[in-house]
């Protein structure tokens, strides 16, 4: 398989511990339970009976089988995570930096696109100011004046308009070479699953098989 089949097994693992581990921590799931009804103590001669009030719908696998499974997948996991990162060591660069790093490019990218669409702005706000003088009888009075709001952007504009461009481009060619690299390198590892399988058919393959 190659590189991007290989983190598509990795996401399918985990999906499928996920599942088994729920599967696990409901109680219904790992138990069997059954009720006697002690008729007898109540009432002479009415005979005791045994019933089985297991949900037997939901119980689909048997605890131990899924175990089993959790204890495969654990060491599946292994496997695939160790042949990766030996494909990785075969590339011609460091994937994992090349993913961050274009992650950030991106969030450069958004944050700049909101820098360039601010506006410098000039209001006058009317009458919105107010403060306080003495008058000639010596009594404080109010007056009212208006604010003037000067918004000036600190930037050249036209300049990060460039830089915008020059980011997004650098971007793109990474993640051409991102998505190259994840088609053509090979990882050595089988998927022991049915990969286009649901959890349920994947987990009760793989009991049967036991």
């Amino acid at each position: 398989m190659n590189l991007k089949e290989a983190f598509q097994a990795q996401n399918i693992i985990n999906s499928l511990s996920e599942h088994a581990e729920n599967y696990l921590m409901q109680t219904g799931n790992v138990v069997t339970v059954k009720e006697k009804h002690l008729r007898s103590k109540a009432v002479e001669g009415q005979a005791d009976e045994d019933i089985d009030t297991t949900n037997y719908e939901d119980k689909k696998f048997p605890a131990e089988g899924v175990i089993e499974f959790l204890i495969k997948l654990i060491d599946e996991r292994s496997k695939l995570a160790h042949a990766i990162n030996e494909a990785k060591l075969k590339m011609d660069f460091d994937l994992d930096a090349a993913v961050y790093t274009n992650r950030k490019r991106h969030i450069l990218a958004s944050t700049l696109d909101r820098l360039v669409r601010l506006q410098s702005s000039h209001i006058v706000h009317k009458n919105l100011g107010r403060g306080y003088v003495f008058n000639k009888e010596g009594n404080q009075t109010e007056y009212r004046y208006d604010i003037e709001r000067i918004q000036t952007i600190d930037f050249d504009r036209n300049k990060l308009r460039k830089q915008i461009k020059d980011v997004y481009a650098k971007a793109d060619q990474v993640s051409n070479e991102i998505d190259a690299a994840l088609i053509n390198t090979q990882v050595n590892y089988e998927f022991p699953f049915d990969i286009h399988g649901d959890n349920d058919s994947i987990i009760e393959d793989y009991i049967i098989s036991l």
